[in-house]
């Protein structure tokens, strides 16, 4: 199984994605956290799975993003969190270690409801 790959994107860009209409789902991780190693081999299915209906995907890095993490009262990582509108409706993770169930359900119950 392959790691997960998230895309090194700017402030300005990763806002841009979360304020679009519609459902956005933002990826926070980091590539020193432990736990976002241990989920990221199942983050392609995950993102596969939220995108499946027309949401919106975003990768944010908790260094390269801090600013956007801080004005979004995002403090542990991972974190899979919902957008609708612009506005932060939901999140998963608030540094511990997730299965791939975990945030699977959670995409289920929330983003694709």
């Amino acid at each position: 199984m392959q790691l997960y790959k998230p895309e090194v994107v700017s402030d300005d860009a990763v806002n841009a994605v979360i304020n679009k209409p519609g459902r956005q789902v933002m990826f926070l991780t980091a590539d020193w956290c432990g736990d976002c190693k241990a989920i990221k081999p199942f983050v392609q299915g995950i993102k596969d799975l939220a995108t499946s209906e027309g949401a919106g995907w975003v990768d944010a890095d908790r260094d390269a993003n801090i600013d956007v993490a801080t004005a979004q009262g995002l403090r542990g990582i991972p974190a899979f969190v919902l957008y609708e509108d612009g506005k932060q409706m939901n999140h998963i993770g608030n540094g511990e270690r997730l299965s791939p169930k975990q945030v699977t359900d959670w995409v289920k119950e929330n983003v694709l409801a």
